[in-house]
């Protein structure tokens, strides 16, 4: 009896909440702007800060107007990190059969995912789709419906690489860059597509080993790589999708490059067997 009593009065309680709510949002909604901005200001002291507010020393509008006059590459990372945000809220808990595992350490992938069925491990990588001066980046060379993502590691660096088979330490001095990724440093990449979608929720997805490799070092994961604006046989905007690509084990390559190359001679051959023709 004295259950139902308390549920009662917490019942009540809401009912008075919520209509003093409606009579707040009312009154709100009459508000010219400058007494909206007013008020703005002090609903904002009553709130709890966000950590990152506490963690600077700094209010959250400062920080965004820091970015804001901030230049294009400051901008682009921000966005990146917004983009793996995104990832982590609207799609790794919606992959079906599969959980998030902890990453320790600085690891070449953002987002590692274990089967249930069998704690199969696959890492994923998150890159926002690559602009210039806020504009889509594209080439022509790789054709319509063609956008690009940059692949390449976001802190520069060099190290030195084993010659002779000696050490580092004994060997001479020859240097190696550290930015590029490796094929094997990561199986999914997914590209965040929303400098030319507007839509943040907008992935698409592709398996690493598909990418192109770089021309002077095969191991190595050439930096700007193509990608589709809508579904194809390398690219599919559906995460699931993805993994079934990668546990097949299919071999892919999301651009032909040497195939492309081949293609343009040939028609710059063609043309110029035309122009032959056409003086006779």
């Amino acid at each position: 009896m004295v259950r139902s009593k308390a549920t009662g009065l917490s019942v009540r309680a809401g009912l008075q909440m919520s209509e003093k709510t409606e009579t707040v949002k009312t009154l709100v909604e009459s508000l010219s702007p400058s007494e909206l901005q007013s008020l703005g200001v002090y609903f904002r002291s009553k709130l709890p800060k966000h950590p990152l507010e506490d963690k600077w020393g700094i209010s959250y509008d400062l920080i965004l107007d820091a970015i804001n006059r901030a230049q294009d590459i400051t901008q682009r990372g921000v966005r990146g990190v917004i983009a793996e945000a995104v990832f982590a809220a609207s799609v790794l808990p919606k992959i079906r059969g599969w959980e998030p595992a902890a990453i320790v350490g600085d690891l070449p992938y953002d987002f590692k995912i274990e089967r249930d069925s069998d704690r199969r491990e696959i890492t994923i990588q998150v890159k926002l789709q690559r602009t210039e001066n806020s504009i889509p980046l594209t080439r022509k060379s790789f054709g319509p419906d063609t956008f690009i993502v940059e692949v390449q590691k976001t802190r520069s660096g060099t190290k030195k690489r084993k010659k002779n088979g000696l050490s580092p330490d004994t060997a001479p001095a020859a240097p190696e860059k550290t930015r590029p990724y490796q094929f094997g440093d990561f199986d999914i990449l997914a590209v965040n597509m929303q400098p030319s979608s507007r839509d943040w929720t907008r992935f698409m997805y592709t398996v690493a080993s598909w990418l192109i490799p770089r021309a002077g070092d095969k191991r190595l994961i050439e930096i700007m790589q193509p990608v589709s604006r809508v579904r194809s046989d390398v690219w599919t905007d559906n995460v699931e999708e993805c993994i079934q690509w990668f546990l097949s084990g299919a071999k892919k390559i999301v651009f032909d490059m040497e195939g492309a190359r081949k293609k343009k001679l040939e028609e710059r051959a063609a043309k110029q067997t035309q122009r032959r023709k056409k003086k006779r």
